[in-house]
């Protein structure tokens, strides 16, 4: 009798347990890219790992879900996207999830894709339309920094660039987290300290590091590190073009050209995922430096400190490139 009572209540507990469970393979987290998979992944520390949505080599900018997306959409507990200022694509898919959605700038708006001239960011018209109501994270968002915010008429959606954005952002998708597991409450707390000491301290290690190269002018070849530049302190001069999938003009060119003459820049930086032809043709015969970021991280691993490992390999090809040769 007491053998078939417990065999009576594990079969009643597994039938529970194949109910609430997630379909085999499914991801109980995912996030749209890189950047918000290691800020996430830190949070979840022995909890889950979430999984990546866009590819290595994808880009927000320009990117079309494949049926596999769509199938991790709709099996995930928690999504986590930036919002339709950076990834336009989701916002339809994700209307058809019932997974807990984190939108970190509900209200940033889709760029119209253009050129800006090297010091006239005023050519990001904006249209927006998304139903998500996240009111109370736009507000952590500026009482964390609010002038690192200000990106044309509308904000900079590269918003991880910036480590006290990432801290709210982090307080942002920390709600969400609790909710999807409520036993591991004490975890995820423990997890969010942990991050937060973490980022602070590289922070620290980062500001010091970059000191002395604070006044030399650069070139960026996609506008995408305000949070960044501007938290740290540092002279960008100007970038290439706004949407990374679309050639600077002739006229934009020139005018780059005409400063890198002038020696008022030390490098120019270009990105992994893009060619580097224009970059080459500007700086040919000039005396300037040439360096590479990746505003997406690609080859950050996930982990408890993996943004910050981020972080550092950023500020680190910062400033390889704008230490002056040796004369």
């Amino acid at each position: 009798m007491k053998f078939l009572l417990r065999t009576a209540v594990s079969t009643l507990s597994l039938s529970a347990a194949l109910l609430t469970a997630l379909p085999a393979g499914a991801a109980e987290v995912v996030t749209s890219i890189k950047p918000l998979q290691l800020i996430t992944s830190a949070l979840t520390e022995g909890i889950t790992e979430p999984e990546l949505l866009l590819p290595p080599e994808g880009t927000p900018h320009h990117y079309a879900l494949k049926p596999s997306d769509m199938r991790k959409l709709a099996d995930a507990r928690v999504v986590v996207w930036v919002g339709p200022g950076l990834e336009q694509f989701l916002q339809k898919p994700l209307s058809r999830t019932d997974a807990r959605i984190v939108t970190l700038l509900p209200d940033s708006k889709p760029h119209e894709h253009g050129v800006a001239t090297v010091d006239d960011h005023d050519d990001h018209d904006h249209d927006h339309d998304h139903d998500h109501d996240h009111d109370q994270h736009q507000e952590v968002l500026a009482q964390a920094e609010p002038e690192h915010h200000s990106h044309a008429a509308g904000e900079d959606s590269h918003i991880w660039l910036d480590p006290l954005n990432a801290l709210a952002m982090a307080d942002q998708i920390l709600p969400a987290l609790q909710q999807a597991f409520p036993q591991q409450q004490q975890q995820l707390l423990a997890n969010r300290d942990a991050f937060e000491q973490a980022v602070r301290n590289k922070d620290a290690e980062i500001a010091a590091q970059l000191e002395p190269y604070k006044a030399r002018g650069f070139f960026v070849f996609h506008d995408a590190y305000s949070g960044f530049i501007k938290h740290y302190g540092m002279n960008q001069l100007g970038y290439f073009t706004v949407d990374p999938g679309r050639k600077p003009g002739a006229r934009h060119l020139t005018e780059i050209r005409q400063q890198l003459e002038q020696s008022r820049a030390v490098c120019v930086f270009s990105e992994p995922q893009f060619t580097s032809a224009v970059v080459n043709a500007i700086t040919s015969g000039l005396d300037v430096r040439q360096g590479e970021l990746d505003p997406l991280a690609r080859t950050a691993v996930p982990g408890p400190h993996g943004y910050t490992d981020y972080l550092q390999m950023l500020s680190d090809s910062f400033a390889d490139c704008l230490q002056k040769k040796t004369e």
